[in-house]
């Protein structure tokens, strides 16, 4: 598609939930003279197919502060931005089936509690009310977090994201692929793709699956690996209500959702799929990816007794994406020293989607600002300056963060630690 500007304030790469939601964000702050830059359509790749889960309770308490600050820009989204956004506040019921993954849910209620957030036991009459399509017999503990919501159509996010940016001036540019990033004497300057180039002094590179590659283009290594995710869809079922509560349970990597009177069920794999970008053509999208529904099936079944319903129904929908894991299950947010006017918005770690509304607002915040924000420290690339140069830990790295999603045990400011007893930060 021929480029239809020759010079931005800021050129955003890559138009899923992260990006679409800086370049409504710096619209917001007043900047008119932004471009949402896109390969491929607008908001068509990862990110409409999420599971839409917006869980508050996360592993560390900055995590915690980005998800529900993006809850409440959720539920604000319509009147904030003029556009449309279904979404359902079920709650969410997490649980421990097995003596092993008993601490994650008692942790998971003291954070709760700590962040204001009403997380509390619940019990089993109470699990039959929130829960009905969960049978209780074998569950030893589970905890209800009454402000959790999901998106049931989770491309509404991204897509509206855009749209609003749009009406407030941004320029979209779907179908627009970057080749190179222009250079002079440490700092930004231009974008060039296919159809043509465009000057700018600020460059966000927010392109997902393909964020490393453009960093690549300007000599930086962004530690990230893109990683499938896979979910279904089922038809329709007798019992399931929109108000039913988002469930997990921890030991079986299980998670499931009401979606138009069927379930959306998604896992998160033991031996998940890693990928490297480099190896696709350039006009691979996401709807290529190769799914494997065995995997799906193999897990569901691992729960099929704890489920009060015949998951034996035509299957609607089978969908997987790629989301962007780091070392230490964190974003990478904001500038990059030592190239300025380069940002950063990618490592989405399964459940960016639903962080993406405070995500794209602090790095709007940053790059209005034009100096980092304390915001942003958790969240820097600098965490990683001594760790996870060499590809082999990195996806070492990365595939434990996955993996072990479901095992990591709300703490402490700034701690992550598995069930294993590993510690896993960015510091190698």
């Amino acid at each position: 598609m021929p480029v239809v500007i020759d010079n931005a304030q800021v050129v955003i790469i890559g138009s899923g939930a992260f990006g679409s939601s800086v370049a409504y964000h710096l619209a917001a702050l007043g900047h008119r003279d932004v471009a949402l830059v896109d390969a491929h359509e607008i908001a068509s790749q990862t990110s409409p197919r999420a599971a839409g889960l917006a869980r508050q309770v996360r592993f560390d308490s900055d995590m915690s502060r980005l998800a529900i600050r993006s809850v409440e820009k959720i539920i604000g989204f319509t009147a904030e931005t003029g556009q449309p956004l279904t979404y359902v506040q079920s709650g969410s019921v997490n649980m421990a089936r097995t003596e092993s993954t008993e601490p994650i849910v008692h942790a998971e209620i003291a954070a709760g509690r700590e962040l204001g957030l009403g997380t509390r036991r619940l019990s089993i009459d109470e699990m039959a009310a929130r829960a009905p399509l969960i049978r209780p017999q074998g569950v030893r503990l589970a905890a209800y977090t009454p402000t959790d919501v999901y998106l049931e159509q989770p491309g509404q996010l991204p897509l509206g994201y855009a749209r609003a940016a749009q009406q407030r001036g941004v320029t979209l540019l779907p179908h627009t692929r970057v080749t190179a990033i222009g250079m002079e004497r440490g700092r930004v300057t231009k974008v060039v793709a296919e159809g043509g180039e465009i000057r700018t002094p600020i460059v966000v590179d927010a392109a997902g699956a393909w964020a490393r590659l453009v960093a690549e283009r300007i000599g930086l290594r962004v530690p990230i690996v893109p990683v499938r995710h896979q979910l279904y869809i089922t038809g329709r079922i007798p019992g399931v209500e929109a108000g039913h509560a988002i469930c997990r349970l921890y030991d079986a990597a299980v998670y499931l959702r009401p979606h138009d009177g069927g379930l959306l069920l998604g896992v998160f794999e033991r031996d998940p799929e890693l990928y490297d970008m480099h190896r696709f053509a350039p006009d691979f999208q996401i709807g290529d990816l190769s799914l494997d529904f065995s995997v799906l099936d193999r897990m569901t079944q691992s729960i099929r007794t704890q489920l009060a319903v015949d998951v034996d129904v035509p299957l609607r929908e089978h969908r997987g994406g790629l989301p962007t894991m780091t070392p230490d299950g964190r974003p990478i947010l904001g500038p990059v020293p030592g190239v300025e006017g380069f940002y950063v918005a990618t490592g989405c770690c399964v459940g960016g989607l639903s962080i993406s509304p405070a995500v794209g607002e602090l790095v709007a915040e940053s790059v209005h600002a034009a100096r980092p924000s304390p915001s942003l420290d958790a969240f820097a690339t600098t965490r990683f300056a001594r760790g996870f140069d060499q590809e082999e830990a990195l996806r070492d790295a990365c595939r434990r963060q996955y993996a072990d999603f479901y095992a990591m045990i709300p703490e402490g400011e700034h701690r992550e630690r598995s069930l294993r007893g590993e510690l896993q930060t960015g510091s190698g």
